[in-house]
């Protein structure tokens, strides 16, 4: 087989339309640097990623890994705690 078929499950890459924020060249990029073993190796990844995939791609990457960040951020605002506590209510 002279193709290159990324498997998933059923489907193959050719059979999905992923968006341009998730291809698996995205993810493999953002898991690539969180991988690294010290932060000098992932500054190292960085800017070797950047090379090869571009500004607008490392960007999605680099959003994919301080997602848990600002998750956590937005879950310490008043607005996000107000917006809990009145789906508590309603749900009781």
């Amino acid at each position: 087989m002279s193709k290159n078929i990324h498997k998933l499950g059923d489907l193959t890459r050719d059979d999905i339309n992923f968006p341009k924020h998730l291809t698996p060249e995205i993810v493999h990029t953002a898991l690539f640097i969180h991988n690294a073993p010290s932060k000098e190796d992932m500054t190292k990844r960085v800017e070797h990623s950047a090379k090869l995939i571009g500004g607008e791609a490392m960007t999605y990457a680099m959003a994919l890994l301080v997602l848990p960040h600002l998750i956590n951020q937005t879950q310490d605002t008043t607005e996000y705690k107000d917006f809990i506590a009145s789906k508590k209510k309603t749900l009781h």
